[in-house]
């Protein structure tokens, strides 16, 4: 039986231990919320809290002894989701309630039982998003990198804005870095489904952006926002790729080295959630984000014509779609 070589399994070693170096090299770079104090009393509201990123959320809030309203289309998958997290904590308060950012209906029906049974709370974080490859639409027509990922949570912001106002709470906003690539405000094809000529896929990189812009309106209005980038994180979230068997074979190396897991994803909401904070000179507005659980400046040239602009667009979406139906 032949044997490898003594002169190979120097080189081979060395290569192995560097690439683990190199991948708790980034861990450590990545960052962890360090705070680990009790949250009890404190009532949180997480959009797609079902699964990765929001997952991973709400059990380190829940952890923490927060109550938490998981807010997710699917209740089975909320109730299941709660089923795993009571195996590792008995802690805080979990509340499965339906919400579908892909239909105002749903929204509104949601927002109302917020304002009604919970109007007191501290947080709310939109988490909730996609990235499709074929078009895919809303129940108002609106494609659902739009309709979901922006339209979807502005109207949710917009109809809990008192109890936001009265209550200064918290509104925690995912974005991506992606904003920073190949995105715009593509104000001509808002809710339209366009196929860019580009590897990327601009759509979600466009409404990444969208939320940013989002963000930066919202603080000048006087919430309480904080927006942030998770990085990017090896979770469901590509599902609707239908990733083939070879994809794995060929990526998941790349994958382990280069992407995070749900859970270190989530500690930039939960930064974002609970420790961060904003001033004068590094807010939204100045082009600030939560990036590796701290404060960073996006390098995107904001224009606030186009701020405005895409509020006002987003406004006028939401009430054409209540007119026509």
């Amino acid at each position: 039986m032949s044997s490898i070589p003594y002169e190979l399994l120097i080189p081979s070693g060395l290569l192995t231990a560097s690439i683990y170096a190199l991948r708790r090299y980034k861990i450590r770079k990545w960052g962890w919320v360090t705070n680990k104090s009790s949250l009890k009393g404190k009532l949180f509201i997480i959009t797609g809290a079902n699964t990765g990123l929001g997952y991973e959320t709400t059990k380190a809030l829940t952890a923490r002894q927060a109550t938490t309203i998981m807010a997710c289309r699917n209740i089975s998958k909320a109730n299941e989701a709660i089923e795993n997290i009571r195996q590792n904590t008995k802690e805080g308060q979990l509340i499965p309630m339906e919400l579908d950012l892909a239909s105002f209906q749903s929204i509104r029906k949601f927002a109302s039982e917020i304002k009604l049974r919970y109007p007191d709370f501290y947080c709310l974080i939109n988490n909730a998003g996609l990235a499709a490859q074929k078009p895919e639409f809303t129940q108002e027509g609106f494609e659902v990198h739009f309709g979901v990922n922006h339209l979807g949570q502005f109207l949710l912001v917009d109809l809990l804005k008192d109890n936001l106002k009265k209550n200064n709470s918290r509104v925690v906003v995912v974005s991506s870095r992606m904003h920073e690539i190949e995105a715009s405000v593509d104000i001509e094809n808002l809710g339209k489904w366009v196929d860019y000529d580009s590897r990327l896929n601009r759509l979600y990189n466009n409404s990444k952006l969208m939320n940013f812009y989002f963000a930066r309106e919202l603080y000048k209005r006087g919430f309480n926002v904080h927006v942030l980038c998770p990085g990017l994180c090896h979770t469901d979230f590509f599902r609707h790729y239908d990733p083939k068997w070879y994809h794995y074979l060929v990526f998941s190396p790349i994958v382990w080295l280069m992407l995070r897991s749900a859970e270190q994803g989530a500690q930039n909401i939960i930064y974002s959630a609970t420790d961060s904070v904003t001033d004068e000179k590094r807010n939204p507005v100045t082009g600030y984000f939560v990036s590796n659980v701290k404060m960073r400046k996006s390098k995107f040239p904001f224009d606030e014509q186009i701020s405005v602009r895409l509020w006002n667009e987003s406004v006028e979406a939401i009430e054409e779609s209540g007119r026509s139906s």
